[in-house]
């Protein structure tokens, strides 16, 4: 899989946080962090699939265009692996392990799953990704969360919607 880095440069705090919430909303990407520079400029940096870090950088400029904090933004694609290496190690972030991709976080989905009388477990909520919990959510008839609400759900919401006894057995809550 190609990789992409993306880069949203903005005025402020206020800024950095909106175009990072919406990109990070937005696509599967990796947030690895952000760099301010002295008069509050602050560049936010996405890694991840080309497709999803386009998808991405648009939507932080969306969010942060209509608050006049936009400075640009750009979208390298097909990032060298030493490029990554550096990024990587700059924001003190660990590269991803073949181990952790999606094939990783699917058997947890399917154990969690099968035994639908067990409660969830803390420990294997918080090893799966947002998106995979957004797919159990919307998989599990939880009655404590609107399907419509479940798609900007982040980790900490959906881990407490699931633990939570937000699941109807049968009709019965």
């Amino acid at each position: 899989m190609a990789k992409a880095l993306g880069l949203i440069e903005v005025r402020g705090k206020l800024g950095a946080i909106l175009a990072a919430d919406a990109a990070a909303k937005e696509a599967d990407i990796n947030l690895l962090g952000s760099e301010t520079i002295r008069g509050g400029l602050t560049t936010i940096h996405i890694i991840g699939d080309i497709a999803a870090v386009k998808a991405a950088v648009k939507a932080g400029e969306v969010a942060v265009a209509d608050k006049n904090c936009l400075i640009s933004s750009h979208v390298i694609p097909r990032l060298d692996d030493q490029v990554e290496q550096m990024l990587m190690k700059s924001f003190g972030k660990k590269e991803d392990n073949p181990s952790d991709t999606d094939e990783s976080n699917q058997p947890i989905i399917e154990e969690i799953e099968k035994d639908e009388d067990s409660p969830y477990d803390k420990g294997q909520l918080e090893k799966m990704r947002v998106t995979d919990l957004r797919s159990l959510a919307y998989k599990s008839n939880l009655s404590t969360i609107k399907r419509s609400e479940i798609k900007s759900a982040n980790k900490a919401v959906l881990i407490e919607t699931l633990l939570n006894k937000g699941v109807k057995h049968n009709g019965i809550d």
